[in-house]
């Protein structure tokens, strides 16, 4: 399998905390893989023409979705879970705790090859500006 190598920028970011600017890593993509892309590619070397995997991906999503709806984990498979969650802050007290400032959201869990690939990913300075990729250590000019 081949290793993921992901290209990383030095960002202006601003620290809530200290209420300062100063830098951050920031991933840089390699573009973005459109559902059509995805379509295609698991069509490739099959018989399976692309408008019934269209459409069979379309049904599974809905799925997903329904069963997320319903309250339910789900479990993609290769690609790891999804999980109803929610956010809401911490408290000392579990009287100070209102619903209010409790907010629904979704969790991702990657399934194990998947993080194992982010994991072990190698990373790669790009030149500010640029996609061009910058070594931490330039050549000696000995």
């Amino acid at each position: 399998m081949t290793k993921l190598k992901l290209k990383i920028e030095k960002a202006k970011h601003f620290d809530p905390n200290t209420r300062t600017m100063g830098y951050a890593a920031r991933v840089i993509s390699n573009g973005k893989a459109t559902y059509d892309d995805i379509v295609a590619d698991a069509c490739h070397n099959t018989t399976l023409h692309k408008a019934e995997a269209k459409t069979a991906f379309e049904l599974c999503m809905e799925s997903v979705a329904r069963k997320l709806k319903q309250g339910y984990i789900v479990d993609l498979g290769p690609v790891g879970r999804l999980y109803p969650s929610c956010t809401g802050g911490w408290y000392k007290q579990r009287d100070e705790m209102q619903l209010a400032k409790v907010k629904p959201s979704l969790y991702y869990r990657p399934a194990a090859d998947v993080k194992k690939a982010i994991k072990e990913a190698t990373l790669q300075w790009v030149k500010e500006g640029s996609q061009q990729e910058e070594n931490d250590n330039p050549p000696s000019t000995d």
